[in-house]
């Protein structure tokens, strides 16, 4: 018995293939109506979650170097920096206009700091031990 087509289909870039456009995971339904509604800080740590460079280039020697200091107060000053440009690399690739002043410095220690916190935990747990 047969459960599966067996012939090669066209790729049109849908999600079966792995090749669906960000703008098309969303209906327009549910899409922002302006810029207004979007949570900049939240979408840029999504875009850092899932963004290969930005991960390899920013974020892993920052944690690298956290973990000489893991526990220290002020060890969420190393992420100020790369998340900085993490912001950068997110307004350009998403064309954000005045992201500095969607995600100002201020924004950006916060995140270190919670961004810090979390890196702690994990620190702990032992998630980057050998």
């Amino acid at each position: 018995m047969q459960t599966q087509d067996q012939e090669q289909k066209q790729d049109i870039g849908r999600v079966g293939s792995g090749n669906m456009k960000l703008n098309e995971l969303f209906s327009p339904i549910g899409a922002p109506k302006d810029n207004d509604d979007i949570n900049w800080p939240d979408d840029m740590r999504v875009f850092i979650d899932n963004d290969n460079d930005a991960l390899s280039q920013y974020m892993f020697p920052a944690i690298k170097k956290h973990e000489t200091y893991k526990g220290h107060p002020d060890a969420y000053k190393i992420y100020i920096k790369p998340l900085e440009g993490c912001r950068e690399m997110y307004a350009s690739k998403f064309n954000v206009e005045d992201c500095e002043q969607k995600i100002p410095r201020q924004t950006i220690i916060l995140m270190a700091k919670k961004f810090a916190a979390e890196q702690d935990n994990f620190m702990e747990r032992g998630d980057y031990e050998d």
